[in-house]
């Protein structure tokens, strides 16, 4: 069963790491890999973030799936993961799903990347002997797909925590749901958090210093970051760990610019496991519990896991700031 994970440009400066000979058009599109026997390929659209927000939603989406098409009847891709901002511009996969002139399965990703986030949290706090009944969590884009599903893992963990997005209907919807001490807002409310994980779907960096309190861990999920190295630079104290990131299992490792060797991310490694276990379903949309457990027992088969934690790609080695 053959892969493919499309996204898009992540910085202006990507495309200068970029082979000419794999710019095809409108679509960047990488010569095929073989992960451990599976094949696939790594595709982006030649879009920044900025645009994939700011241009309107029909034209992008029909870029999207002129690429899944091409990928499906050119390439023989059976599953296509949408990577970052191509996942909410979808409504999670949801719309590609709904498409007669794509015949290919669909997946966002995001279901091992919400267990590697929520892995990420328990881990950073255990390296700091900190017990999360003793902490206040905030979650910014707290009811987006990885979002509901971190929430209603940790937030009946903690002593306290922040529900943050834009809609207010929607973040009382998702406070239904969870058991545990809460609040919503959709006012940036981080400041008195000791945690913060951001899951947005913002084009730029959201957080800044002062949204942060001394010492505060941020797990950034979101692509583009959501916390800038610039702020890390100015706040030492704070401790940022990525997200969305795994070790990848063999020595080679794909052909993203930025992404750290040795790593993938969380989402790339779940279309590719999927791949390899030639599960033909959709996950689109909302996440399956099921589905998640079932995506992290994949990942200690093959090897997919989160060994250390890191900040941007880099290990955190010194986390207790000693």
């Amino acid at each position: 069963m053959k892969f493919a994970t499309l996204s898009h440009l992540l910085y202006k400066d990507n495309l200068q790491y970029i082979p000419k000979s794999w710019i095809k058009d409108d679509l960047i599109i990488s010569p095929e890999l073989d992960v451990m026997g599976t094949k696939g390929y790594v595709i982006a659209l030649k879009l920044l973030p900025q645009q994939i927000m700011g241009l309107p939603h029909d034209k992008v989406r029909q870029k999207i799936l002129d690429a899944a098409v091409f990928a499906y009847d050119e390439l023989g891709v059976e599953v296509l993961q949408l990577g970052a901002l191509t996942t909410s511009i979808t409504d999670g996969g949801v719309w590609l799903v709904k498409q007669d002139k794509y015949n290919g399965l669909v997946t966002h990703g995001d279901s091992y990347t919400a267990a590697v986030t929520c892995q990420a949290v328990m881990k950073s706090l255990s390296l700091l002997e900190k017990k999360p009944s003793e902490q206040i969590l905030a979650i910014v884009g707290s009811y987006g797909i990885i979002g509901e599903a971190v929430s209603k893992i940790l937030v009946p963990r903690f002593s306290h925590s922040v529900l943050i997005g834009r809609r207010k209907e929607k973040l009382e919807e998702l406070a239904s749901k969870l058991e545990g001490n809460c609040k919503t807002t959709t006012r940036l409310e981080t400041k008195n958090a000791d945690i913060i994980i951001t899951a947005t779907s913002h084009p730029t960096a959201l957080l800044e210093s002062k949204h942060i309190k001394e010492k505060a861990i941020v797990v950034d999920v979101s692509q583009p970051v959501n916390l800038s190295a610039e702020v890390c630079k100015r706040r030492t104290d704070v401790i940022r760990v990525d997200g969305g990131y795994v070790d990848f299992p063999i020595e080679s490792s794909l052909p993203i610019p930025g992404l750290p060797p040795g790593k993938t991310f969380a989402c790339i490694a779940e279309v590719v496991m999927q791949a390899m276990e030639n599960e033909r379903e959709n996950h689109v949309g909302s996440i399956d519990p099921d589905y998640l457990h079932k995506t992290e027992k994949w990942a200690e088969k093959y090897g997919f896991t989160l060994n250390e934690l890191t900040n941007f790609g880099k290990p955190l080695v010194n986390i207790k700031g000693e």
